[in-house]
């Protein structure tokens, strides 16, 4: 996992060009103003998915892994806790939804919590579970875009 802020001035030059096009399509893109949904960015291989959702607390969620997509999720407005855990294998699978790659675990050991703000970004690789959307100080509503990157993209 990545966790950083569009705040800073780094550049991202230390990323991978998909990681790098993604930020820059979240930084350049007026994220506020879309339509919760999808925004092709190049086809299946680079997309964009906007939400707003609510948090809920911890224990009506559960952690998720991707096999194909890396997420690069950005927080233009509001808060989120997520959960974010070294994903080793195995693990029970409580709901697959294999056309999203979505597979939803029943729990990840040893798990941590970070908050986002706005202006935050976090890179979920296939092997860092997460578990998006807990309560802060009680629910609270915020919009996310969540870039998809397939791993393809990383490759040579």
């Amino acid at each position: 996992m990545i966790f950083s802020s569009l705040k800073t001035d780094d550049g991202f030059q230390a990323y991978p060009a998909a990681i790098r096009r993604a930020l820059e399509y979240v930084k350049s893109t007026d994220i506020e103003a879309l339509e919760p949904g999808d925004y092709p960015i190049d086809g299946e291989m680079l997309y964009a998915k906007v939400f707003d959702l609510t948090t809920l607390p911890v224990e009506e969620t559960h952690p998720e892994i991707h096999h194909n997509y890396i997420d690069v999720q950005y927080w233009p407005s509001g808060s989120e806790r997520f959960g974010i855990a070294p994903y080793l294998g195995g693990g029970k699978v409580v709901e697959a939804r294999e056309a999203a790659d979505t597979y939803f675990l029943e729990s990840a050991p040893d798990e941590s919590f970070v908050t986002a703000r706005p202006g935050c970004f976090a890179v979920f690789f296939p092997w860092d579970a997460h578990r998006p959307g807990t309560v802060l100080d009680g629910p609270a509503t915020f919009r996310k875009c969540v870039v998809k990157v397939h791993m393809d993209l990383l490759k040579g």
